[in-house]
């Protein structure tokens, strides 16, 4: 089978839909399948490229975001019979816009908060979503909250999870000591891990302002990230957690994956979320989970198993939470983290359901 990928985001943007989207085909690769992106040129990348057996197809998308749709299209349409796709399958909302191709089945994965927000704001932006939902045969979302539409499709509807490969996760001894030495841990220090862009929809600023409530002493936070809202962070944090933090900017994610052997909890404090990318690679390098009760993240947490869950927005409940993860034996919640998703979210797991999927429409 051979699947033609269009996400705009793609290595080596940072990003969930950017290592949804690469983890996928790398996973239905390995289950026997051909795989081909199209995604926006970058100025560190060739035109056309060969990444781990998948052919890149590389946009320069000009003007503004409103035409990128109607570009895509286009480029696609003309290399329909140089690639020959059995099905195209389309991650995120603006390449679905000006999508006319009707001989080929297609899916869409419908990834983004932004599609919540369009829901919760309503008005013309309904007819707009209806018009839009009409062109996919399959209708994925790696959470059922963006499964739920408040209009009848056509399409299959299917939930199916974010995945994570969990073998690259597993903890080097060596790098954490490493790691730890660089930020000048002791080993009593408790580490606990952000991988996340600064901005609202993250809800980074709840967890600074939940800092100052926080009564385990031993507790220092890592942020890997960057966004609009970092500057305002770093100020919260320096009030309330002053030396008891670091902020490190945005890593490629080769690099972020050797900070998780340094960490010993990871904190979710989102406001919107998809079957959080970050959550899992924190549960597959044995790591337990403190996360609001929002999107996927409960698919995640399980109360008392593998973390706790908080309520969004909430200061005080999401120190209390992580507190009471402190206080419990928080390695043997790792260990639960782990094992659940080895079980349920590892990419092959995810591969082999999508294929299932894909064959239902072709």
């Amino acid at each position: 089978m051979h699947i033609l990928m269009v996400s705009l985001d793609f290595i080596p943007t940072v990003g969930g839909i950017t290592a949804h989207v690469y983890e996928l085909s790398k996973a239905l690769i390995n289950n026997g399948c051909k795989i081909t992106i199209i995604t926006r040129s970058t100025e560190e990348r060739e035109a056309f490229e060969i990444i781990d057996s998948m052919s890149v197809h590389r946009i320069n998308l000009k003007f503004i975001g409103t035409s990128y749709g109607f570009q895509i299209n286009s480029f696609i349409k003309k290399r329909l019979n140089q690639i020959r796709p059995d099905l195209i399958h389309i991650h995120g909302m603006r390449p679905l816009e000006f999508y006319n191709i009707t001989n080929i089945p297609l899916v869409y994965t419908n990834h983004t908060s932004g599609y919540l927000k369009r829901i919760k704001k309503g008005g013309y932006r309904i007819p707009v979503l209806k018009k839009l939902f009409r062109k996919p045969k399959l209708f994925l979302a790696p959470s059922k909250e963006l499964l739920e539409i408040p209009f009848e499709i056509e399409a299959i509807k299917k939930y199916i999870p974010n995945g994570v490969a969990s073998k690259k996760f597993n903890r080097n001894t060596e790098i954490r000591e490493k790691i730890r030495k660089k930020f000048k841990l002791s080993n009593d220090d408790i580490l606990a891990i952000l991988t996340r862009r600064m901005v609202w929809k993250n809800g980074v600023s709840y967890l600074a302002h939940a800092t100052k409530f926080i009564k385990n002493k031993k507790l220092k936070i890592l942020l890997i990230g960057d966004g609009e809202k970092f500057d305002e962070i770093k100020s919260i944090l320096e009030k309330n957690f002053k030396d008891r933090f670091f902020m490190i900017g945005a890593k490629e994610h080769h690099e972020i994956v050797q900070y998780y052997s340094a960490a010993d909890i990871s904190i979710l404090p989102s406001l919107m979320e998809a079957t959080s990318i970050s959550g899992l690679e924190a549960m597959a390098a044995s790591l337990p989970i403190v996360g609001t009760n929002v999107g996927g993240i409960p698919d995640l947490i399980k109360d008392g198993i593998t973390g706790y869950l908080c309520e969004p927005e909430n200061e005080k409940d999401l120190a209390e939470k992580i507190d009471l993860l402190l206080d419990n034996d928080y390695k043997k919640f790792g260990q639960n983290a782990s094992a659940i998703v080895e079980k349920d979210f590892d990419w092959d797991i995810i591969a082999k359901e999508t294929i299932k999927e894909y064959k239902k429409i072709i």
